[in-house]
């Protein structure tokens, strides 16, 4: 019996010890986090929020930049942004709980909810407007998203009933369920439907289904007659040249561009919230099974069709790893949400700099936080090169799986040909380091004793490539 206080002080110096271990890790971390996006901040190329947990800590919750660069407000964790498209998980979540309620099978055909619903929709069923395997076309993709044209578009009232009125003239892509084609459109009709089930408007219904049992109270339907509090202002930016890309330059230099508000009236089921990282954060948690989204709901959501998407979730690999995400893009607005659910790891980040790189953003901060290579952003000063120090680096190398990278003179750049993958120009930051805008990463040469380069390595992802020059 004299034991069992020894015992229990052992075992309490293990759990004290395993949790500082955890909490160290986890601070080292978020440290490297916040470095890498602070330089893209004073780089000027990035502004918004990031949240990132791991076995249901969080492990960094941060804002950088500015939500207003005109007023000089701070981004923080607390700001409120358009997510785009991760909407469309919230939009076929609110159908699943109509289904839940009996007030809508999946399997119905989109005619039954629609008036004057077109001869060539009446195969389509609901599920397969959630899947985008209906065949309807996609409104984005002829406008083009962030062109004068969209922005001209969207910025009117009406656009939404434009686009559907426009629908129902056209050809479907594909006999509905034969193939996978991302369709913003089906989505709004996903939500015109919603409503119809529901009998009433569609933000009513999805607050009411979805967003106050989530406790997501800082979450809603972007009206643009009387926008929310606090919400971001979204920016843009041209082209400024290599020189300030590289080596950097302030938000506040008058290179960001204001983007207009965009219309989205209700119901507009492709890209109709807003919403904080701290809201999405207790999404992912819903989403690992609670009294409102059970875990065979969950599964129901998370299961692949074809191109590996479920219900508002693309599920498939990332770093040889079960990954399921969305991202989410506007004019001035990015944003992406993704889980690793064997890891337990959650990444939200927003950015409501349209041009920031986000993917290169999230491919770097996944990396750090599942332990892999990474690197930091590049930054360096352009240099301009004479044709004797270009000369040293053309020619063929060949990389140890067999393939040719072709180093080449061009009027305007030096670029980089792998066979059969890419080709890529290179920026020169110095006679024998370039930066690699493709891989966002260097291209590295070795100088050999005859004065021209043996090698060159294409480094990116945080990952060495090397190829040998060819004798």
């Amino acid at each position: 019996m004299q034991d069992h206080p020894r015992k229990a002080a052992i075992i309490l110096i293990i759990v004290l010890t395993l949790a500082a271990s955890a909490f160290s890790q986890n601070s080292d971390v978020a440290g490297t986090i916040n470095r890498y996006l602070t330089i893209r901040t004073e780089m000027g190329n990035f502004s918004g929020a990031i949240l990132a947990a791991k076995d249901g800590r969080i492990i960094i919750r941060k804002g950088y930049g500015y939500a207003d660069v005109e007023k000089r407000t701070p981004y923080t964790p607390e700001t409120k942004h358009e997510v785009a498209s991760i909407s469309k998980m919230f939009t076929a979540m609110t159908a699943l709980k109509l289904r839940d309620e009996n007030k809508l099978k999946l399997g119905d055909p989109i005619c039954k909810y629609i008036e004057t619903c077109p001869v060539q929709w009446q195969p389509i069923t609901i599920q397969e407007l959630m899947r985008h395997t209906s065949g309807i076309p996609d409104y984005e993709a002829k406008l083009g998203l962030g062109s004068e044209k969209y922005l001209e578009f969207m910025t009117k009232p009406g656009a939404n009933r434009q686009i559907v009125e426009d629908a129902k003239k056209l050809p479907l892509d594909f006999t509905p369920g034969e193939k996978f084609n991302y369709s913003n459109t089906g989505y709004i009709i996903l939500s015109r439907i919603i409503e119809e089930a529901a009998g009433e408007p569609f933000e009513k219904y999805v607050a009411k289904a979805i967003l106050r049992p989530a406790k997501m109270s800082n979450s809603g339907v972007i009206n643009f007659k009387d926008p929310p509090k606090d919400l971001a202002t979204g920016y843009s930016f041209g082209d400024i040249g290599w020189d300030k890309v590289l080596s950097g330059v302030s938000l506040l230099d008058g290179h960001l561009k204001r983007m207009p508000q965009l219309t989205l009236e209700s119901p507009e089921g492709d890209a109709w919230l807003y919403t904080t990282i701290d809201d999405l954060y207790k999404w992912s948690l819903i989403m690992d099974g609670s009294p409102l989204v059970s875990s065979q709901e969950a599964k129901e959501v998370f299961t692949p069709g074809l191109e590996n998407y479920g219900y508002g979730w693309f599920i498939g690999k990332g770093f040889g790893r079960t990954r399921m995400r969305h991202n989410g893009g506007l004019p001035g607005y990015i944003s992406d949400f993704v889980k690793f659910p064997d890891d337990k790891i959650t990444i939200i980040i927003f950015s409501n700099i349209d041009r920031a790189r986000l993917s290169n953003i999230v491919r770097d901060i996944s990396s750090i936080i599942l332990g892999l290579p990474y690197d930091m952003p590049v930054r360096g000063t352009v240099e301009k090169l004479t044709d004797e120090q270009v000369s040293r680096l053309v020619g063929e190398y060949k990389t140890a799986d067999g393939k040719t990278l072709t180093v080449s003179k061009e009027p305007e750049y030096i670029t980089a040909k792998l066979q059969d993958r890419y080709t890529a120009g290179l920026i020169p930051l110095s006679p024998i380091e370039f930066y690699f805008p493709l891989g966002d990463g260097k291209a590295i040469f070795t100088i050999g004793d005859n004065g021209r380069a043996i090698r060159v390595n294409m480094r990116y992802s945080g990952e060495d490539h090397i190829a040998e020059r060819v004798k």
